[in-house]
Order: structure tokens, then C-alpha cells, then sequence
């Protein structure tokens, strides 16, 4: 991975999807970086073996994420399973996004309610940075590996009507 420096920072780029496979969170910020006007964020959470997230539950305040502080107003989580690394993961968002305005967390669990608060437990909810975001939880099985073109990613890269099922335990929506 090369330096981050504003050299490199793509500043047209609105929604960014990335899919994690063992990465480690440095590495995902640093990529960040790169995107300061980013708006809506899209992971795809895959099982990954042990993530250094020791001593990055916040963000260094002498060398801040642009996107973080004052852009990112959505965060999209697929594939989200519930484990340590993943909640981890996860919470670091939660602590540090301060302008967000929804966040959406899609799991084959996201139907427990009892579940869900304790997913609202391990990610810090109370502790959020963006007063302004709820987590959302969804019961949803998807069509990761559904080619898409360009222009279907631009409102939501996960959204695959055709293939999902969707409902939300937090507003009463009961599963088909």
C-alpha cells in the first residue's frame, strides 16, 4: 500500500463499496484518506481472520478522516455477522462518523430483537458520534456475487430487490 498524502486524494468520489476480507482498520482508513468528500460508505464483511483494532476505537484528533468529520451520512454494513471483529469494526464507525444520518446493518440475525440489543450493547450505540443515526438492523439474504453495472451502484451497491428479503425488527416489520 502506498502513503496516503493529499496528492492522492480523489475528491470527486461520492459512494465507495468495499468488501473486507481480513483487512485491518488502519488499512481501510488509510484508504479513507484517499476520499475526503466521501458520503456513503458500503462494507461487505466476509470472514476474516483477527483484525488489529486494539487502540483505534477513535480517531487521532491531531490527524482527523476528513470524510469522518464532516461528510460520511451513510454507513452500509453487509454481510454482518455479530462477532467481535466484526462489532469492533463496526463501532469504530459508530464512534467517529459525526455527521451520519442512517446507518444499516444487514444480517442473517438481524430478526432477534434480543440479538440486536445486544448489538446495540457491543457497538457503543449510546456512545455515537452522530446523534442524528439509529442503527438499523435487517434480516436480509442477498445476491453478493450478482454482477452489477456502473450505474446500479450509485444509490445503493448492495440493493437487490430481485433476491432479497428484507424486514426491520426495530419497526415492528415482521419476516415473511
Amino acid at each position: 500500500m502506498s502513503p496516503v498524502s493529499l496528492a492522492n486524494s480523489i475528491c470527486t468520489v461520492k459512494v465507495l463499496a468495499l468488501y473486507s476480507s481480513g483487512s485491518q482498520l488502519n488499512a481501510v482508513l488509510n484508504i479513507l484518506r484517499c476520499f475526503p468528500r466521501l458520503e456513503k460508505l458500503y462494507f461487505t464483511l466476509k470472514k476474516h481472520p483477527k483484525m488489529d483494532m486494539k487502540n483505534v476505537h477513535l480517531c487521532d484528533p491531531l490527524d482527523p478522516i476528513e470524510c469522518l468529520a464532516i461528510h460520511l451520512k451513510k454507513l452500509v454494513f453487509e454481510n454482518y455477522k455479530g462477532h467481535d471483529q466484526d462489532a469492533d469494526f463496526a463501532k469504530f464507525f459508530i464512534l467517529n462518523a459525526k455527521v451520519l444520518k442512517e446507518i444499516k446493518i444487514s444480517s442473517p440475525k438481524g430478526n432477534d430483537i434480543k440479538w440486536v440489543d445486544d448489538q446495540h450493547r457491543l457497538l457503543q450505540v449510546e456512545d455515537r458520534a452522530s446523534r442524528d443515526a439509529e442503527p438499523e438492523f435487517r434480516s436480509e439474504f442477498s445476491c453478493l456475487g450478482k454482477t452489477k453495472q456502473i450505474h446500479d451502484l450509485l444509490d445503493d451497491p448492495f440493493h437487490c430487490s430481485c433476491c432479497r428479503i428484507k424486514c426491520n425488527v426495530l419497526s415492528g416489520e415482521s419476516c415473511p
